[in-house]
Parts: C-alpha cells; structure tokens; sequence
C-alpha cells in the first residue's frame, strides 16, 4: 500500500538477509538473531575442525587430570610418570579421532559418541600397555596402571564431552552447518522428516529449493522456506550464507544430479546426497530410521579441516618471513618510484578473490599515472610504451607483486594459489569466463601472490586461448591435489623462475 514502508525498512527494524528478502521471506527471518548472524562475516559459524580441536583439547585435559591425580594417590599399581601422562594425553584424542568420536555430529553428544570416546581412551590404554608387555617395560606401565586410569580418566572425560555438547547446544547460532535442500519431492519429504526425527543439532535446515519448478509461489514446501531458484542459491552461497548442499532427489535421476554436482562443484561448499527412498522404507518413522539415516559425501569444499589450518598457518608465516626480508627492497622500490615518474608508488586494481568476492590488489605501480588501465582493456606486452623505466624492471623480476604480500596479511590472498584474474580480462578477444567452462571453479580458493600455472610458465598475457585453458587447467590441478609439499614445490620453482626473470612482462 502507498505510504506503508515494508517490514524491513523501518525504523529500528533488522534488514534480512539479502536472499531471504530477494524471495520475500520475511516470516522466515523474523528472528532478527538469526539474521544479522547471518549477514555479519564475523557472526558466521565457527569451523567445523576448531570446534573439534576444542573438544579433542578438553579430552586430552581430562586424560592429564586423571594421571596426575594417580600420581598424587598411593595406589597398588604405581604411579605414571610426567613423560607418559604427556603421551597418553596425545595418544588418547588421536585414537578418538579414528574411532569417529570427533565428526561434527558427534560432537553435540549422543551415546555413540560417548561410546566412541571411551573406545578411543581404552585403545590408547590398552595398546600402550600391550606395547609395554611387548618390550619387557611392564615396569613402566603395567596393565593394572591402565585399568587405574581408565577408571580414573573415564568420568571427567565424560562430563568434558557432556558439558562440550551443552555449550555447542547453546551456542547452536555459531557452530551449526547451514544447509539448503535441493529438490521438492518425496524424497526431500522423507529426508526432512527424518533429519528432525534424528534430532540432529549439527545441522541447520535454511530451507528449499526447486531445480525444475523455480518459479513457485513462496510458502513452505515439506515443512521448510521455500528459497526459490538455483539462481537464488548460488546467490546465497557468494554471499557465504551456505556451508553444506544436501541434493534430496531421486537416484535414478542421474542427469539431474550430474547437472547439479557439474554446478555446485565450482562452489566452496559441501555437497551431499541423502538417502534414497529405500533406506526409508528398513524401519519405522522414527527411533532406527533416524539413526540409519547417514548422508553420501559427494564433495567436499578444498583445502578442508586440518588441511585448512595448515594453509593458514603457511600463509601468515611465509607472509611474515617475506615482509621482514623484503620490507628494505620495497622501501628502495618505492623511492625508485617516485623519482621515476610522478603518481602513486601503489596501483589499486579490483580482482576476483574467493567465493567470487571481489577485493583490491596491491602493486608497484609500473605505468606512467596517465596511463594507467584499472579495467585491463589493453594487457600490457613487451616493450609497451605506457610502462615506465622502472616499471619495465619490477615486471620482468615480478618484484612489482611484493605489496600482495599485504593482502595475504589482511586474508584476502593466499601465499600460494590461483593468480587472481581482473573482471573483464580477456583471452582472444573473449573474457575469460566465456572461454573456460570451469573458470569459476579456480575461486573455491584464496588467490595467491604464485601458483601451479606461474612455475609452468602460465602467466603474463594471454593472446590465446590456449594460453588462458592451460591456466586454468593448472589451477583446478592445484584445488584438487592441495599438500604442503606441493607448495614447498611451487614457493622454490617460484624463486628459481624469479632469479632466471623468465616469462614476464
């Protein structure tokens, strides 16, 4: 009506989320908690592998107390010593682990992952004490010490994991897994039902979507918002609203699932196919229907869980190592800069990052001021005019990339990854996303300051086609087969090339 502002643009009012309020839900994110959680980067749920190193933290704490309470007792068996109480500590959540006792799901407690925590103390406890059998070296941990300490470690570790579970229960708005249901039909009924009936609290249903009817009339569909079309969800999944794709269609629609794992496979998220109708149809509607109810990982988001913090750790300490060793050459660069030509020492350029954000990269500038291309309408190629003396320099020994290594501080960029292309680039005359079928896919990664492409002798302009396929082709190579090592590899194949100023421009 005219003159009645909606519900979301009053005064005082929380603004929806951006796909909710695209599709008019304005019921489903009435909860303004929910809501602005969702919008706010900084409000988005932890990750899954911290939550578990939490747990596995407290686990090993509760390990530790019960051995330092048996050396503090006079007991029959003896009385473990500072090096094996820090063993069995390790040993104990690591055994854990294996036994599944830290899966997401588990950690919101169930009596099969208090099971698992046990399995995993007693095979820690029993192996180590086997082991000793084994080498003689009963002495130093006998068997009766194990049974001590199973007894003494086995409450604490379970009220740890008790008090681990009521606290993610609390805290469900920062540690469940966002998930959207793809498909409208008695499968996804079925596996709505179930899902509830299982009470599982690690997962939060955002709603439905339709790969075959996207324009329905908004309402519910099988008990959940109906979020509107794919499109709508890619949307979401941009915007990082998405953790987890649950496809809840018919097996023998094996075309439609092609299709939509082709698609949601160039997105960071995790993708997952529930049961078939079948697997429904073993039991009753409850109780071990929903405790057989496991979801098929079909794809999973790269560089995940541990191999996350890793990444990380690499980026920031390499960051900081090159900071510290290039910050006098950059001084020196800058200087060289400024007295060159007059303009700016940095060149500002948006480029495509993760997720298809877009951030701003930071060079040496190596064009005259007047002549500086933010759109890349013209790559720059060799001998071109618009690039001044010491610009011609920085390009051929790529020093002019030296101020990335600040975006790699802010989390905008990788050390090593995908080099971050500007919108618009063009190879052949036709843009880069026309050219590649999967060219969004290199974005399920940080870009990084060099790559699989740069070392292989990838980069500079890309007059060709050819050029920009074998780019890509080398990056999805990098997404797919991501290890330490291979970055080891790439950082010295990196100097090397750098030293040798081969291939650039």
């Amino acid at each position: 009506m005219p003159g009645v502002m909606p519900p979301e643009t009053r005064p005082g009012a929380r603004q929806l989320i951006p796909a909710m309020a695209d599709a008019g839900w304005g019921r489903f994110a009435a909860d303004a908690r929910t809501a602005a959680r969702r919008q706010d980067p900084l409000q988005a749920p932890l990750p899954p592998i911290l939550l578990a190193s939490l747990v596995a933290l407290l686990d090993g704490l509760a390990i530790a107390a019960a051995g330092v309470a048996l050396q503090a007792l006079p007991t029959p068996a003896g009385r473990p010593d500072a090096a094996l109480i820090g063993f069995l500590s390790l040993l104990g959540p690591c055994l854990i682990g294996v036994v599944g006792g830290y899966g997401h799901a588990a950690l919101y407690g169930s009596r099969k992952a208090a099971l698992a925590a046990l399995a995993g103390l007693t095979l820690a406890g029993g192996g180590l004490s086997l082991a000793a059998m084994v080498l003689d070296a009963q002495v130093s941990f006998p068997p009766a010490l194990a049974l001590f300490w199973l007894a003494f470690a086995t409450p604490p570790l379970l009220s740890g994991r008790l008090a681990a579970a009521l606290a993610l229960r609390a805290a469900a708005d920062r540690t469940r897994q966002r998930a959207v249901v793809v498909g409208d039909g008695p499968q996804a009924s079925r596996f709505v039902a179930a899902l509830r009936g299982r009470q599982d609290r690690s997962i939060e249903l955002l709603g439905l979507v339709d790969d075959r009817r996207p324009h329905q009339p908004r309402g519910h569909r099988n008990g959940l918002p109906y979020l509107g079309s794919i499109e709508q969800l890619c949307a979401m999944i941009r915007r990082g609203e998405v953790d987890q794709i649950i496809l809840a269609l018919p097996w023998a629609a094996e075309a439609r699932l092609v299709a939509l794992l082709r698609l949601f496979g160039d997105y960071p998220v995790d993708i997952r196919l529930a049961p078939d109708l079948m697997a429904y149809r073993s039991a009753g509607q409850a109780g071990p229907e929903a405790e057989r109810l496991r979801l098929l990982r079909l794809a999973d988001r790269p560089i995940r869980g541990w191999g996350a913090v890793v990444k990380s750790i690499e980026d920031y300490l390499l960051a900081g190592i090159g900071l510290a060793v290039a910050a006098a050459p950059m001084a020196l660069i800058a200087l060289a800069i400024k007295l060159d030509s007059p303009g700016p020492v940095f060149f500002r350029q948006r480029r495509t990052g993760f997720n298809n954000t877009h951030f701003y990269v930071l060079k040496f500038r190596t064009m005259y001021n007047d002549a500086l291309d933010h759109t890349v309408k013209k790559q720059v190629s060799a001998g071109d005019a618009r690039v001044t003396r010491v610009g011609a320099i920085l390009r051929r020994t790529s020093l002019d990339e030296l101020p990335q290594i600040l975006n790699v501080l802010r989390g905008e960029m990788s050390f090593i990854g995908p080099r971050p292309h500007a919108p618009g680039t063009r190879a052949g005359g036709r843009p880069f996303e026309e050219v590649a079928v999967r060219y969004a896919a290199r974005h399920r990664v940080k870009p990084g300051l060099t790559g699989l492409a740069q070392v292989r002798g990838w980069r500079g302009p890309t007059e060709t086609e050819e050029k920009l396929i074998r780019r890509v082709e080398s990056d999805l190579e990098y997404i797919d087969t991501w290890s330490p090592w291979l970055d080891l590899t790439i950082l010295v194949r990196t100097l090397l090339a750098v030293a040798r100023m081969r291939n650039a421009c």
